[in-house]
């Protein structure tokens, strides 16, 4: 694995490595056993604290927007987290960790936090009032349905935006969120939101002590794709 910090502000927070944060989007082929155990295995040797989000909302809404029955929907959204949270059980039965360095939780076990709902309300208000993080938002939820093949219809788009709403906050402020001064998102890629975040923008920013890196494979890049 190698990693390559966006920018120098994410190369410093980086370098004093006191928590990452290790997003997983349930349904995404990229994280395969093989590459989830690298994963976390790099992130144990680089940071003192890890915490492991896998994202199980909004779902549903696009296999309902797929025109799936709420049934069938249920049904698939049920075993895809199934085999994301079987994924990473077997990934740290792997690694063996002794010390307490990994905490696993569904992104729906944050919605109810202070500290998230906190930085949830300063992202909601940033797609509602900034124009340029609104659009930043738009692009990544069009780049993700550009993978999915198919016509997207508006109902696709309004299921894509809640799941980057939902997600907003771990990108703004994981330090808030998660109690640490500062922290990085591992991603195998660069996002329309991250590289935008990490860009120094003019308006809606990032928290000081929030830093993006990209962590992947040496041989080849993946695209897109979280539904």
């Amino acid at each position: 694995m190698r990693g390559e910090p966006l920018g120098e502000n994410c190369r410093r927070i980086w370098q004093r490595a006191e928590h990452a944060l290790i997003g997983i989007s349930a349904g995404n082929s990229y994280f395969n056993q093989g590459r989830l155990t690298a994963l976390l295995e790099w992130a144990e040797r680089h940071y003192e604290r890890i915490d492991v989000v896998y994202v199980d909302t909004a779902l549903d809404t696009m296999l309902l927007a797929d025109s799936r029955t709420p049934e069938s929907a249920a049904k698939s959204v049920k075993a895809t987290l199934r085999d994301v949270r079987r994924r990473i059980k077997r990934s740290l039965e792997r690694l063996e960790p002794q010390d307490g360095r990994f905490r696993v939780r569904a992104l729906s076990d944050l919605l109810d936090l202070p500290a998230y709902r906190a930085v949830r309300q300063r992202t909601d208000r940033a797609f509602a009032e900034d124009a340029e993080f609104a659009a930043t938002c738009e692009a990544m939820v069009r780049e993700i349905l550009a993978h999915r093949g198919g016509a997207v219809t508006d109902a696709h788009l309004r299921a894509g935006l809640a799941y980057v709403q939902a997600e907003a906050p771990l990108f703004t402020d994981c330090p808030a969120i998660f109690g640490v001064a500062e922290s990085v998102v591992l991603y195998h890629m660069s996002t329309p939101v991250s590289a935008y975040l990490a860009g120094d923008p003019r308006g809606f920013r990032a928290a000081p002590g929030q830093g993006f890196v990209v962590v992947r494979p040496v041989e080849r890049a993946v695209g897109m794709h979280i539904f």
